[in-house]
């Protein structure tokens, strides 16, 4: 959008201008009033983004001056429109009142930025979702070619988290996914897909020096060695962050957590398609609903709901962790007492976390500090549940919290228990919110003020007597104080009365003024102005205390905590939830399993059906078989959503689990295609087995769903086939594979590792039964032709698909020998001119041997069998 050059504007545009040049590429809130305008392309952009009209105030070079406006008061709901649809939006304040400009320069007020409003540095409830995180992302990056390392430095303004980490080049998706981040400063380069429009202008990143010098400086510490061990990359994106958020509050950096650093193998691995596969927090439309935290979520409060959507979107890889949180809800399961009063004070418990955040970026509100009063009275009261449960014989979590919640500040909440009035104002400026009694310098000011208020009602009357009319009232007016007002038509006779100073006429009243009136307008506007300093006053030194606090940022993370274990609690107490065992090995075994959202979205009579999972060490690859709808994605889904679950530390729908720690998840479940980047549903499939063959390792968990299908028949099942086996046998994977290639089933004869399973299914009556059940074994038959039926394919074409199908089956029983590589026997000798498959034949029957396995008289057979191949090998090679 181009602006008009400032050239001969207004004094009040040419401070627009000013202003609009600091921040270009935002739109600029002009404050005019009680009214934000906005100008110029600002006001065409905006007018059309929240549907207002567009209008014109002036002119400037010749040319109507485009404007629209929004009130003041409503400023909040129009921002959440204008950052959801991509805006930032810079805030210009006036600086400045008229009654202190009185006597002073002339023109407009002065005005200033006092805030750039983006998506990551938001504080406002009515601009945030109160259930997520909202996070602020730096990156940074460091080194040439292989040895580059991407520092990341993640801030959520809003609670004060800072958090810092080191990610290669390969594993930034991961991450970008797992924060699924607000806003994103750095290098455009660093970024793809849906994040590239979440990217703010480009800032240059400070030096490595330079950085650890703004980082020290606003953390408050001399050197920041003090505070850790952070490496050049991290301090470059941590201070990218900081001096960004100082920027948008016009140089205030609210209050931050001292940097933790994270490290990324203490958390599952999930790369993005892992996540939009198993739907943790958003579905694939970008909605909430039918998703996994939708499924499972029992919290009360929303700092609970934020951290149990953290515990999800990072399952932990740390066993000790991950037992902790089992212990902390497994003991609550056996405090039934309890719940019902835990969860009535976690209900009234506030969101402190946010409350502190406004507070420390200067726009708290009398309700913040009203928020923290309740928190420290909320805090008494838990502890007192938590220790009358004997907690301190309890698990650690739960000791701890007894603890760290019981009487931390009774000085504050003492303080403001007697400051706050009962009934508070929405702001600092209505004045009325500390309380008669607290201050007897402001009760001075407001007896003042309001007896002053009582005299004018009693010369009201008087002037009623006096004048004989009835209809006389004593009004204020905005700009010209208290004055007497007549109707019009009577206004004429009072000019000339002495004592009266007309000030102003309109068609229905006129107005006087008197010297006991501006006298008395002038005492109750000096003591109201005094009142109002007086409690900002007492406001900003309450805010000071409270922010002076290390306690409550604990306060609020234990309340946080508390209702996310109190959650898991009532899940696992309905009996079919369990606590599985996690071990430090490569485990896996579900028994009767189900799938929460799958499971929460039946009606009626339905019933999930359970299954069981066993992915044992010498059977750890799956090879599932069976027809569409038969239920395979469901429990390719429901596997993988267990590893989530129970590494988060949280109950599992199954009758019991062991669980061996998982370092990545992969699945791949469903198909789509990124028309955007020109990729087709197969480029995109092969991508992502790409990504599995290339980061998959023993202690991995694949979950993959048709591999091939996306091209020709035999391309297809030549590509499943070889990724089958490296699975098997190069990564060593726990692995459920499922495939419509039936042929596959009898690599279970060469990969010993391998066990073949599928998904029952009973013919009744000419009708196929469904029966979503896992059973050893394979499947014969696809069973399209009835899905076809089932889906509403008109009855003529299903009929003469199904006599195509019986033609097709009895010419491919005539056809020509199996492929060599399913071929029972030995392999089929090559023709001459393909020397290199006879190689590859005798190299893979040496490959599939299991010394161990084999009887002397197996391993005798097995040598003469390589001897021909051998032979076979020479000849085709000309050595014979």
């Amino acid at each position: 959008m181009t602006y008009p050059s400032p050239e001969g504007a207004t004094p009040a545009m040419a401070q627009w201008f000013a202003l609009k040049a600091e921040n270009p590429d935002a739109l600029l809130f002009f404050r005019m009033g009680d009214f934000y305008e906005l100008f110029f392309g600002d006001a065409q952009s905006a007018a059309t983004a929240l549907d207002i009209s567009l209008t014109t105030r002036g002119t400037h070079a010749g040319a109507p001056i485009p404007m629209c406006g929004v009130p003041v008061a409503a400023a909040p709901a129009y921002l959440a429109r204008l950052i959801r649809r991509g805006f930032r939006v810079a805030i210009a304040e006036q600086t400045a009142t008229p009654e202190s400009r009185k006597g002073g320069p002339k023109g407009p007020l002065p005005r200033a930025i006092v805030r750039l409003v983006t998506p990551g540095t938001l504080t406002e409830d009515d601009l945030l979702d109160a259930s997520r995180q909202n996070l602020l992302l730096a990156l940074a990056s460091t080194g040439k070619r292989s040895a580059v390392r991407i520092g990341a430095a993640w801030i959520d303004i809003s609670t004060g988290l800072f958090e810092l980490a080191s990610v290669s080049p390969m594993a930034l998706p991961d991450l970008l996914a797992r924060l699924d981040p607000a806003e994103i400063l750095g290098d455009p380069a660093l970024v793809t897909g849906e994040y590239v429009s979440r990217l703010a202008p480009t800032i240059a990143p400070p030096a490595p020096a330079s950085a650890r010098s703004i980082l020290s400086r606003n953390l408050g510490v001399a050197q920041l060695d003090a505070i850790g061990d952070f490496p050049d990359e991290q301090c470059v994106a941590g201070a990218l962050a900081v001096e960004y958020i100082r920027r948008t509050q016009a140089g205030r950096l609210p209050r931050l957590a001292r940097p933790a650093q994270v490290e990324t193998g203490a958390v599952l691995g999930l790369d993005p398609a892992t996540r939009a596969s198993l739907e943790l927090l958003r579905a694939r439309d970008g909605t909430t609903e039918h998703t996994l935290v939708s499924a499972i979520d029992r919290t009360l409060t929303a700092a609970g709901g934020r951290l149990l959507g953290l515990w999800l979107a990072s399952p932990s890889t740390d066993l000790s962790l991950i037992i902790a949180r089992q212990d902390a809800w497994s003991w609550l399961v056996t405090r039934t007492e309890l719940a019902d009063p835990l969860g009535r004070a976690l209900r009234s418990a506030p969101d402190l976390a946010r409350a502190l955040g406004r507070l420390s970026a200067g726009r708290g509100q009398p309700r913040d500090l009203a928020s923290v009063r309740d928190a420290l009275t909320c805090a008494d009261v838990i502890a007192g549940l938590l220790a009358g449960a004997g907690s301190a014989q309890g698990p650690r979590l739960i000791a701890d919290a007894e603890q760290n919640l019981a009487n931390r500040v009774p000085d504050l909440h003492a303080a403001l228990n007697a400051a706050l009035a009962d009934d508070l104002p929405a702001r600092v400026e209505d004045g009325g919110l500390i309380a008669t009694g607290y201050s007897a310098e402001l009760d001075r000011a407001r007896s003042l003020r309001d007896d002053s208020r009582r005299v004018v009602a009693e010369l009201q009357v008087r002037l009623q007597a006096e004048l004989g009319l009835n209809s006389l009232k004593i009004r204020h007016h905005a700009q010209l104080g208290y004055v007497v007002e007549v109707p019009a038509a009577m206004g004429a006779s009072l000019r000339d009365r002495p004592g009266l100073l007309f000030r102003q006429g309109t068609t229905s009243v006129a107005r006087f003024s008197t010297e006991e009136l501006a006298s008395l307008d002038r005492a109750i506007l000096d003591a109201g102005e005094r009142a109002l300093v007086l409690e900002r006053q007492i406001f900003a030194s309450l805010a000071e205390d409270t922010l002076a606090s290390a306690a409550l940022p604990e306060i609020a993370e234990l309340f946080a905590f508390l209702d996310v274990v109190r959650g898991a609690a009532q899940l696992a107490q309905g009996g079919d939830w369990c606590r599985p065992e996690m071990r430090d090995d490569t485990a896996f075994t579900l028994r009767a399993m189900r799938h929460p959202v799958v499971e929460a979205a039946l009606t009626g009579d339905a019933r999930f059906v359970p299954n069981d999972c066993v992915l044992a060490p010498d059977a750890r690859v799956m090879l599932l078989t069976g027809p569409n709808m038969a239920g395979k994605s469901t429990f390719l889904r429901q596997n993988a959503i267990a590893v989530v679950l129970a590494q988060a530390g949280l109950p599992l729908p199954a009758r019991s689990g062991v669980i061996g720690i998982v370092d990545r998840l992969f699945s791949r479940v469903g198909a789509a295609d990124d028309l955007a980047r020109g990729r087709s549903t197969f480029m995109v499939e092969m991508t992502e087995t790409a990504a599995i063959l290339n980061q998959a390792g023993p202690r991995s968990l694949v979950v993959v769903d048709e591999i091939g299908r996306g091209t020709a028949t035999l391309d297809g099942l030549a590509i499943a086939w070889a990724t089958l086996e490296a699975v098997h046998s190069d990564l060593g994977s726990r692995c459920i594979f499922a495939t419509h290639f039936h042929e596959l089933t009898d690599l279970a004869d060469t990969l010993p590792r391998l066990a073949p399973f599928t998904m029952a299914v009973r013919e009744w009556r000419g009708d196929v039964v469904f029966q979503h059940e896992v059973r050893r074994g394979s499947a014969k038959r696809s069973w399209g032709v009835h899905v076809a039926r089932l889906a509403g394919v008109p009855e003529v074409v299903v009929r003469r698909a199904a006599k195509l199908l019986g033609a097709l089956e009895a010419d491919h029983a005539r056809a020509r020998a199996p492929l060599p590589l399913f071929d029972a026997g030995q392999a089929a000798a090559p023709e001459p001119h393909d020397a290199p498959n006879a190689h590859s034949a005798l190299h893979e029957a040496v490959a599939n041997l299991d010394p161990d396995a084999m009887t002397p008289r197996a391993a005798l057979d097995a040598i003469y069998a390589l001897r021909k191949l051998a032979l076979e090998d020479d000849t085709v090679l000309g050595r014979g």
